[in-house]
């Protein structure tokens, strides 16, 4: 008795070997050590740019040059790029700028543009959903009116087309309702948005603290008489010798002296004073409920208090020198915020000539 041969397995495509390929076990390990690999070279990289720029290992440096390397951002890669173009190293003040553009930016034009134009294509939808209902009821109107003048001559046809035009106006009216409940839920959304959008543009992104739009937007409400007859008064507090700080001790422990006084005078001066950051290492402060000499007051007592603190520079454990800052108060009179604000200027100045660490009234 013959024997059949054995018939020949066909053979696996090659695009499907290629798969069975990629997905087998050690393949998987293979691209995971590649993965593992090219992280390590990431790291590597960010390290050395960092230690040949003498940047403080801090995370907002951590980010930018992990930012400029992966090329996740392209914006800041090339601010980095032209920045070590242009002097061959990455300094500190070169990263802040660059850092600080970044968080200019993230709730910038841009961001409000997409809001406004969102909200007009919600108003849109809102007005083509009030329009249509308003076209549907004069169509039912009209309906009935025609309807109605048949009523004699067929009651019982005439009750069911009454019905059947009920039914789609009622359709309808559901329809428009379900529509103007999703636009107001975008509406809601893009409120909350605007919100934080206002928050963020108001908002010093180093200190935490309100920045100069938001003083002068309560400078405005006080000119508006928003305050009603209440006495105001502002001053202006600048860090003494600060660029000494930045000089010694580094651009990352500058800024975490900014933050601590910033912190410092919102805790010391209490929640009735506005505490903003008006610019570099200079605060102003707007006592919405007090005179001149009680704000002097105030303010020297915070002077003395933050005179005899002894700060120590959290890299290094070494302490600071004295961190002290002098300042200027004027009243909030006539002639508006911005003149009092000249004023308090003037006082900061004297105050600056007189030997600083000290509050002068204009």
């Amino acid at each position: 008795m013959a024997t059949r041969p054995h018939p020949t397995p066909a053979p696996t495509p090659a695009p499907l070997r290629r798969m069975l390929d990629w997905l087998s076990p050690a393949r998987r390990a293979q691209r995971l050590d590649e993965r593992l690999a090219a992280r390590r070279r990431l790291f590597d990289s960010i390290g050395e740019l960092l230690f040949a720029s003498r940047l403080a290992p801090s995370p907002r440096n951590y980010k930018l040059v992990h930012s400029y390397l992966s090329g996740e951002d392209v914006a800041t890669s090339v601010a980095v790029a032209e920045a070590l173009r242009a002097t061959g190293t990455l300094t500190e003040a070169a990263a802040a700028r660059i850092a600080d553009g970044q968080e200019t930016t993230e709730l910038g034009p841009d961001t409000l543009a997409r809001i406004v134009e969102t909200l007009e294509a919600r108003i849109g939808e809102c007005l083509g959903a009030a329009g249509q209902s308003r076209r549907t009821a004069e169509q039912f109107g009209s309906a009935i009116e025609g309807e109605a003048a048949r009523l004699d001559d067929d009651p019982a046809a005439t009750i069911a087309r009454i019905a059947a035009l009920t039914r789609d106006a009622v359709t309808a009216t559901r329809l428009a309702e379900a529509q103007l409940e999703r636009t107001r839920h975008e509406a809601d959304s893009l409120r909350r948005d605007l919100r934080q959008a206002r928050r963020a543009a108001e908002r010093d992104h180093l200190t935490g603290l309100p920045n100069r739009r938001a003083l002068e937007a309560a400078l405005r409400a006080l000119d508006a008489g928003d305050a009603g007859d209440a006495v105001a008064t502002v001053a202006l507090c600048d860090i003494d010798d600060f660029k000494q700080v930045n000089d010694r001790f580094g651009h990352a422990a500058g800024d975490r002296v900014l933050r601590f006084v910033a912190g410092f005078l919102e805790r010391e001066l209490g929640g009735d004073v506005l505490v903003a950051r008006h610019g570099g290492e200079e605060f102003a402060c707007l006592f919405r409920h007090g005179d001149a000499p009680a704000a002097v007051a105030r303010l020297d007592a915070a002077r003395e208090r933050l005179s005899a603190r002894s700060l120590i520079n959290q890299e290094t454990g070494l302490a600071f020198d004295r961190v002290t800052f002098s300042a200027g108060v004027a009243p909030l009179g006539a002639d508006g915020g911005a003149a009092a604000l000249a004023e308090a200027d003037l006082a900061l100045y004297a105050a600056k000539h007189a030997g600083k660490n000290r509050v002068c009234a204009a």
